[in-house]
């Protein structure tokens, strides 16, 4: 029985983080409201549950004035966009 329980709770850990997926959310979900959620595919982006339930790919950059965009890494351990000399790569899972 506890050999189940331990296949049955990795099993599940599987669907929650998935390194060989992109990490889009699943919108339907309350959890994944109002709050960003990783790319694993592309550290330039975070996902965004929009206001329609959809996962938008959403750029980490500042736009300034003077129609500028400074590109910006997504930092899974701040949870938001950082600049690339504070970014730090993190495990996916």
């Amino acid at each position: 029985p506890s050999a189940l329980i331990l296949c049955c709770a990795l099993r599940a850990a599987d669907y929650v983080c998935n390194p060989f997926e992109n990490n889009k959310p699943d919108c339907s979900k309350t959890t994944n409201q109002d709050v960003k959620i990783r790319n694993f595919f592309d550290p330039t982006r975070y996902w965004w549950c929009n206001s329609s339930n959809v996962a938008e790919a959403v750029p980490c950059e500042i736009r300034l004035d003077n129609g500028t965009i400074i590109p910006r890494g997504f930092d899974a351990q701040v949870g938001d966009c950082v600049t690339w000399d504070l970014w730090k790569w993190s495990p996916y899972c």
